[in-house]
């Protein structure tokens, strides 16, 4: 347990506390690299850290013809090292479209979601997941390619509640060499190659690009950049959160912002608390920088409304009075 890579996991765990002494943790395994040396890495540093892996939690998303072979997979490994493993199969895409979301949102939201209960039925304090620096990076190039703010370029938190990612500081090469050298297996996504998805066009054509321009590799220089702007971004967030619960009234029907108060606060605060209220009102539906935008126009004039999901933005003089749909959980 002396490997650089070992080294690197575990100072990302103190860092970031994300695993105190006596945690228990849960694994989320898909089968790839990434969750596979994820479970050997915790168990490889649990006697030593003082934190104990109490199971594994797989879904089976039923998206790709090979999702049985996954789940077989999981099976098998989870057996060998001797460990419970929670399965569950989901209709993800009888999800994304009864919900309006994308079979991306709907996979994600479906696995947290089960990962939840499967942390719950084990007793789990934290949910470990496999991110890397490599997810790192891709997703801080594609907000930044769709014109995301400092919350977007924050891109992947080491911890949000329960769920924490020890991987965030570890490349996926550093990964499989690290399972190839243990004698594990693990499997290959096919459908990662396919570059009509988004995701796979930044890693297998942008980043490669980038890594020539600069001459070496450039995902852990994105990824220190999002570190620091996730930095700023929560002391912003912090300000924010202050500014909103002096400014908004929850009602029967919705929620009210003090619209006097909202016009003393500088852009990046109006904005947060903005989408604060919006995200309040909206049923767990996504809300976006477009909404929010539209939302601040309306603070031009003295009058008008708006449509957002989950709610109705209406501008009543002093008042910015948010009207949630009936249906949208409060």
């Amino acid at each position: 347990m002396t490997s650089s890579l070992h080294q690197q996991v575990r100072r990302t765990i103190r860092r970031y506390a994300l695993l105190p002494p006596g945690t228990r943790v849960l694994v989320g395994l898909s089968g790839g690299s990434d969750s596979v040396a994820l479970t050997c890495l915790l168990l490889d540093l649990a006697e030593y850290a003082e934190f104990v892996v109490v199971g594994l939690a797989h879904l089976n998303h039923g998206l790709r013809a090979t999702a049985d072979r996954d789940e077989a997979f999981c099976l098998g490994f989870a057996h060998r090292h001797a460990l419970p493993l929670d399965v569950e199969r989901a209709d993800v895409a009888a999800y994304a479209a009864t919900q309006g979301v994308s079979i991306e949102d709907a996979g994600r939201r479906l696995r947290y979601d089960f990962l939840a209960r499967a942390a719950t039925g084990v007793r789990a304090d934290r949910i470990a997941v496999g991110h890397t620096q490599d997810d790192q990076a891709e997703t801080f190039l594609l907000k930044l390619m769709r014109g995301a703010g400092l919350t977007g370029l924050s891109g992947i938190y080491p911890r949000r509640d329960a769920v924490v990612r020890p991987l965030l500081d570890v490349r996926d090469v550093d990964l499989q060499a690290y399972l190839l050298s243990q004698g594990e297996s693990w499997i290959e996504d096919e459908t990662n190659a396919d570059i009509a998805n988004p995701r796979n066009r930044v890693r297998h054509r942008v980043l490669p690009e980038l890594d020539l321009a600069a001459g070496a590799a450039t995902q852990p220089a994105i990824a220190r950049a999002a570190a620091l702007i996730r930095d700023d971004a929560q002391w912003l967030d912090s300000v924010a959160e202050e500014r909103f619960q002096s400014l908004a009234t929850t009602t029967e029907t919705g929620l009210e912002l003090d619209v006097p108060g909202l016009t003393l606060a500088s852009a990046p605060i109006l904005r947060r608390v903005i989408l604060r209220a919006l995200r309040t009102t909206s049923g767990g539906r996504e809300v976006g920088l477009d909404h929010v935008e539209a939302v601040t126009a309306l603070l031009d004039g003295t009058q008008g409304r708006v449509d957002v999901p989950g709610s109705r933005v209406e501008l009543r003089g002093p008042r910015l009075v948010l009207l949630q749909h009936r249906g949208s959980p409060r």
